[in-house]
């Protein structure tokens, strides 16, 4: 009987190391997970500003700002406008 009982014990002794090592293990990935969705928030609201700012910078009149400031672009002056007709048959002969 005494080795049956120390079988026993030991076998009770050896499942309840692992459910504490279980336990662990479990707060730790859920400590983690945490982490990870505050992770994936932030680079939620990056994604959003990103996409805001494309968005303002795709726009025409930030586009013609540009021109006019860094590319020192104007408007031609009406008299330097040429407008050509283009014969609807489309092919030079």
């Amino acid at each position: 009987m005494g080795r049956l009982n120390i079988l026993l014990l030991l076998l009770v002794v050896g499942c309840a190391i692992r459910l504490v090592d279980a336990q662990h293990t479990a707060r730790t990935l859920f400590v983690e997970l945490g982490r990870e969705r505050q992770v994936e928030r932030q680079l939620e609201v990056a994604y959003t500003r990103l996409q805001v700012e494309q968005t303002s910078l795709s726009k025409g009149e930030r586009v013609v700002e540009l021109a006019k400031s860094k590319l020192k672009m104007v408007y031609p002056a009406p008299n330097d406008v040429v407008f050509m007709n283009l014969d609807s048959g489309g092919g030079h002969e």
